[in-house]
């Protein structure tokens, strides 16, 4: 008897169900093992700047994701405005460090001013370097992926 795929959006380097959480957006600022190399340059950059958080983003995470298919992108940029429509959500609890996780961001990013505008920025920016591809996709049957 063969078996039957599952529906829904599998992720983009497994068959696993692609489920994105806004941990994803934080990716390319893992300085976990690497606090000499990436961890010392994200340290020079100001995260309360908007104008330099706006590089950053656009630096990291515009273009890096490019490697996302437009539903990935599209799936992800959803969780995100998920929990930007939620005024209470916790934006400073993503950015907690913990101490247990092999995961690290950079040093006194726990301790940037206002969480929810670094998030806010991300979708903004992302809302304009990613335009046709989310487009494409928010015109698709997500059923069908």
């Amino acid at each position: 008897m063969q078996k039957m795929k599952q529906k829904g959006l599998r992720g983009p380097w497994s068959d696993a169900l692609y489920l994105p959480t806004l941990h994803h957006f934080l990716g390319p600022f893992d300085v976990y093992d690497r606090e000499e190399t990436l961890g010392v340059e994200l340290d020079a950059w100001d995260m309360n700047d908007p104008a330099q958080r706006a590089a950053l983003i656009r630096r990291d995470i515009s273009s890096q994701y490019k490697e996302l298919s437009y539903r990935h992108r599209h799936a992800l940029v959803a969780v995100l405005a998920q929990a930007l429509q939620d005024p209470h959500y916790d934006f400073q609890a993503i950015l907690e460090h913990d101490p247990e996780s092999t995961h690290a961001l950079p040093a006194r990013w726990d301790e940037m001013a206002d969480p929810r505008a670094f998030f806010a920025d991300i979708y903004r920016l992302v809302q304009q370097d990613w335009h046709e591809d989310l487009a494409r996709a928010a015109a698709e049957d997500p059923s069908d992926w």
